[in-house]
């Protein structure tokens, strides 16, 4: 089985983003330092220090004098490259506002944009007959979550879940502005007057909930790791809920772990010897093996 595996460091492992320096660094202003807030510049410690300290030495060059000297640094920065290019999320912007994102109208768009991309299939090793997303983080209740640029957190059931429970009639989700917290319910799916409430990987505010799924609950049965997405989430807790995730080689020995778990648990309770063919188990087990108890998978995988 091929894959990889990081450190619990708590620093997040940003999907589809190689480069982990911070800007400021990038951009000449500092000594480089990798990033550790997933890119999100507004919400990190070190961008407001950063930003204080440049604003202190404007305030004792201006007392003092000697403000030509910063007023050249400061347009040597405004005329440096934008974040989001020194990130490798676009090709090439330079920055007209002095790193100040907040007040960038370029900045908003990518960020309105980036809630509901058009996403790119992932690259999924299999284990044991399910498939594991790379650069998604697990939860041991068969959800995941996908760090993206800026910080924000994209979450929705796994590839297990998928088969397990097969295509449901509805999937209830949250409201937009709602808190879900890591191990705690999430969302309700809803299948033939059965109930699963899959929980949260992390802790945060929702953002936004998928409309393709709200539409068509069964498309997180088809597609779980992309356009079956559940929700998008502001993490609030980030760098201390990644510490109980799965990431790399350790998710993917986890997921034949639970393969294995689950193939004894229905030989012995259904007599029904289930295997994988052609490398994957088919998309609805509930469905599938006769006298499967809905009540038993959820309470014995996804709680």
């Amino acid at each position: 089985m091929a894959g990889q595996t990081t450190k619990k460091t708590g620093r997040a492992n940003v999907y589809g983003v190689t480069n982990d320096q911070c800007v400021w660094g990038l951009a000449g202003v500092v000594k480089p330092i990798k990033c550790m807030n997933a890119f999100d510049c507004l919400g990190c410690a070190f961008d407001a220090k950063v930003r204080a300290d440049f604003k202190e030495r404007e305030q004792a060059a201006t007392r003092s004098g000697s403000g030509g000297d910063l007023a050249r640094q400061q347009l040597m920065i405004n005329q440096r490259k934008c974040r989001h290019m020194l990130s490798g999320r676009v090709t090439y912007k330079l920055c007209g506002h002095g790193y100040n994102c907040l007040k960038c109208p370029y900045d908003q768009m990518l960020e309105d944009t980036a809630i509901q991309p058009r996403l790119n299939a992932p690259t999924c090793d299999n284990a044991a007959g399910f498939d594991v997303a790379r650069d998604y983080y697990y939860h041991h209740g068969h959800t995941w979550a996908r760090v993206e640029y800026g910080g924000r957190v994209r979450i929705g059931v796994d590839d297990f879940t998928a088969r397990l429970l097969g295509p449901q009639d509805d999937i209830q989700m949250p409201r937009l502005g709602d808190t879900i917290q890591q191990g705690k319910t999430q969302a309700s799916m809803v299948r033939s007057g059965h109930l699963a409430e899959p929980l949260g990987p992390i802790d945060g505010k929702v953002l936004a909930v998928n409309p393709k799924v709200t539409g068509k609950a069964a498309m997180a049965n088809e597609d779980p790791y992309g356009d079956g997405w559940l929700m998008v989430i502001q993490p609030t807790n980030l760098r201390n809920n990644l510490k109980n995730l799965l990431f790399g080689t350790e998710s993917l020995a986890w997921m034949d772990d639970e393969s294995s778990r689950l193939t004894a648990m229905l030989t012995e309770e259904t007599g029904y010897h289930l295997a994988a063919t052609g490398g994957e188990f088919v998309h609805d087990i509930y469905g599938s093996v006769p006298d499967a108890k809905w009540h038993r998978l959820v309470e014995a995988f996804l709680v």
